[in-house]
């Protein structure tokens, strides 16, 4: 039986993501929470979807999709949105959509290495997911993100991944969560 439980421990053990570096996980949540702070402050956030995106475009990036993001500097943590789209709920209600992408930028003094056991190369992480906001009554009712798995799941766009240059390490949105 010990053996069997040392054997599975030993296949799972390159199934798990390597540990983020601290650093990096608190700058890549610091720049993520930029757009919950507009989602969560009412003046901020806006009445409708129209307002919301100017909000949003006054503390984040905007990215056409077709142009080269030249606009995000690898060396700082950025977030960016892109894809918008507007609807109604079931309701009638507006509903604003838009994916985001998200990176920490590089470790303060440039470090790609942590040093001691969890020695990484990584120099940045970054991560993309699909944001919804709904507004009732003129004010943001509810938002939701896109699951992390299956049809839902955002694949972040080349050019911005290509703009944070090497060492640049894709990391699932729920790694973020807490």
């Amino acid at each position: 039986m010990s053996a069997a439980i040392v054997g599975a421990s030993i296949a799972c053990a390159g199934c798990a993501p390597s540990p983020i570096d601290s650093r990096l996980w608190l700058q890549l949540d610091r720049q993520g929470n930029v757009v919950y702070g507009v989602i969560g402050d009412r003046n901020l956030a806006g009445s409708d979807p129209k307002s919301f995106i100017e909000s949003l475009g006054g503390v984040t990036d905007y990215w056409d999709g077709g142009s080269v993001p030249d606009f995000i500097d690898p060396t700082v943590g950025a977030t960016v949105f892109y894809n918008v789209s507007e609807s109604a709920d079931r309701f009638d209600d507006p509903v604003v959509e838009f994916d985001l992408f998200v990176t920490s930028g590089h470790r303060p003094g440039g470090s790609s290495d942590t040093g001691g056991w969890f020695a990484q190369s990584q120099s940045s992480v970054y991560t993309c997911y699909r944001l919804s906001v709904t507004f009732v009554a003129g004010s943001v009712w509810d938002h939701s993100r896109s699951h992390d798995y299956g049809e839902d799941r955002l694949v972040c766009p080349q050019e911005p991944v290509d703009a944070l240059g090497d060492g640049a390490q894709y990391r699932e949105p729920w790694e973020f969560d807490g």
